[in-house]
Parts: C-alpha cells; structure tokens; sequence
C-alpha cells in the first residue's frame, strides 16, 4: 500500500516538475544566464543587455553594414551582447586595477572636460536648461549623471595607459594585476631608421588628402571596438572601402550612420579636402609619415594611431590615414634629421602602446574573469 502511495505521489508530481523543467529552459538562456564570472562574481546576460535596444541596434548594423541583409537577427544580437561583454568584464577590472593606483579624477578636470563639449555643443558655459536638454535627448542621462559617467570612462582610461606603460614605470609595490612597460630608445629609433633608409627622402609636391577620426582618451571599450568595426571591417570599413576604389565621401557613409544613430561623446570624423603640400614643412609629422610610405605613383598609406591636442588642449586620440595621389622625391634624409628622429620616435611609442594594451586587457581575462571561450576568444 505504501509503495502505491508514493507511485501516485510521484504521478502527480510528474507535471509540475515538467513545468520546472521547462522555466529552467527559458531562463538558461534569458534574464538569469550566467555569462562571466569576474572577482568571484557572476555576470548576467541582463546586465549586459540591461536597457539596451538591441532590435535599434541590430537595425543600425544593417543600415551601416551594407551585405547584411541574409543575415539573422539572432547571429547579430549574439555578436552585439558578445562585444558587450568583453567591454563590461573589462570595465570592471579595469575599476578594480584603478582602485590599486588609487587614481582619482578631480572635480577641476572634470569641469574642464564638460566646458570643452559645451562649446564644441555651442552650449553656453552658464546656460544649465540648454546643457540639461542636451544631455537628456543626446545621451538619456541628467547633467550629473552624465558627469559621473565621464568620470569613470576616464578613470578607467587612465588605468589602462597605466598598465600599458604610457604614463612610465609603476614602483613594484602597486599590486596591479598586468604591467607592460613601453619606452623607445635611440637604438629602437636607428634600428627603424635603418629598416626603411631607402623610404626616408625628402617628398615634395605631395598631391594628398587625409582622414581622421577623433575620439576622446576616455572612450569605453565598446565603443573604440565599433569605431575600429567601422574604420577596419573588410567589407564595409572606410579604409577597405577606400582601398577599393571608392571616395571617402561614399567610403564614410556607414561611420556617419553609427555616429548620427549612436551619439558617441566627443567622436567625430574629418574627410580633408585635396591639396598639395610643397613639402614635409606643411605636413604633421604623422602625415609625413604616412605619405613616405606610399610610391611615388601614389596609393594608400598604412592606418596610423596617434594622440593630438585640441584646440581646447584637451588630449584625442585619432586613427588615421593618407590617400597620396602623386609626390615628387628629392635628396636622401639623414638620420639625424630632428623630423625623421621625431616621426619615428612616435610611430614607435604608439604601436608599442596599441600592442601593449591589447596585451593587458588578455592578461587581465585570463587572470580575473571566468569566460566562456564560445562567448570571449582570449
């Protein structure tokens, strides 16, 4: 009698856990889906997503990314909450690297910071409805959460220059998670001088036009990854586009489209207008560059990373290249040349420093997150 007991028990238990079951399946991929774990804390696929709108998202993509049509709504919301995640999981260990350098950013720079893209906004400095309206309808946010917001991108910015060697040794009693250090010798410089003596002569009549695209030091990871998307994409990116054939007014036409959708702070983008250089006198070490590394017949220049002031003396970062049209060669540079020495001297510094934070950011995965490899490729 008992063990029939306990077969109808079991009987009428049967739907219920059916229905367990079930909700268990819907939630293993939905609000509750665990998809990191960073410091011994779970990350959720709803703090990824969070407010997000991923269907304006995905829209943005296509509208953007032309060749997309064919593919599924489904394959380009995982790539957008993918990238999502590497971006958050860094962000939290990067607040976590900042706290060990007890890096703070003081309330004056943070004035400085706003005041710069109140002007660029042409937004007057004691005009707080209009400056209130902006940030409302630009970025959701009110003007002081907005300013935390800056805040912490630029700490965290901050804390990655750090840990790439930009801003020098740390003393070995800082506790930081990953350190690479970055300087550039004279001996670096001769050695890069000497791979490409043959390309250092003096360029004179360089028939040329330049693009830029500027975004500030404290830009998230998010967003320099879809910046970079946009500049670098074999298919769509401006600089495949470019390379193909195509203007860079056509070429610039998905960029526009991400900027116009997405309302970066501070991101913006110049198309220069064709001109011709009499010589490296009326280029930016950078541009000269760039134009040295292209034949004489004309062709496109490698991008280029670099840093640059604003007229505001507020710090930029800028991906960058040349389309030389034609230039004329004259006489061999020497080595001691302060131009040759100064343009070498930051190509180095900033491809050491691109190389360097990409390798802190890996190192800083593999020693504090708990990634699926499906989900983050480290």
């Amino acid at each position: 009698m008992t063990r029939l007991s306990a077969i109808f028990c079991l009987l009428a238990l049967m739907p219920l856990l059916a229905l367990a079951q079930s909700k268990a399946a819907r939630t293993s991929d939905g609000t509750n889906e665990v998809l990191a774990i960073v410091n011994g804390k779970p990350v959720t696929y709803q703090q990824i997503v969070g407010s997000r709108d991923i269907p304006s998202e995905i829209n943005a993509i296509r509208q953007s990314r032309p060749g997309m049509e064919n593919v599924p709504d489904s394959t380009l919301e995982k790539q957008i909450v993918h990238q999502a995640l590497a971006a958050h999981v860094l962000q939290i260990l990067l607040e976590a690297e900042a706290d060990k350098l007890q890096l703070t950013i003081s309330d004056s720079l943070m004035r400085s910071i706003l005041a710069n893209e109140r002007r660029k906004a042409g937004i007057a400095d004691d005009d707080d409805q209009a400056w209130a309206r902006f940030c409302k309808t630009r970025y959701g946010q009110t003007p002081s959460d907005y300013r935390e917001r800056r805040r912490r991108d630029l700490r965290r910015s901050e804390a990655l220059q750090y840990l790439a060697g930009a801003r020098g040794s740390l003393p070995a009693e800082i506790p930081v998670s990953a350190y690479f250090s970055l300087s550039v010798t004279p001996r670096d410089v001769r050695l890069e001088f000497d791979a490409k003596r043959v390309d250092w002569r003096v360029a004179r009549k360089i028939d040329f036009r330049q693009f830029k695209l500027y975004y500030p030091q404290d830009t998230t990871i998010d967003v320099r990854n879809k910046l970079l998307q946009a500049i670098q994409d074999p298919n769509t990116g401006v600089y495949p586009r470019v390379l193909k054939g195509e203007s860079m007014e056509a070429a610039t036409d998905g960029l526009k489209k991400l900027l116009e959708d997405q309302k970066f702070p501070g991101v913006r983008y110049e198309v220069g207008e064709r001109r011709v250089a009499k010589d490296d006198s009326e280029l930016d070490t950078t541009a000269y560059g760039m134009v040295l590394s292209v034949p004489r017949t004309g062709g496109l220049s490698k991008l280029a990373a670099v840093a640059e002031e604003d007229t505001d003396g507020a710090t930029q970062e800028v991906i960058t290249f040349c389309q030389v049209f034609s230039r004329e060669e004259g006489d061999q540079r020497e080595f001691d040349d302060p131009k040759v020495q100064e343009t070498i001297r930051n190509e180095i510094f900033y491809r050491k420093l691109q190389e360097n934070r990409v390798k802190v950011e890996q190192a800083l995965l593999k020693r504090a997150a708990i990634v699926p490899e499906k989900l983050i490729s480290r």
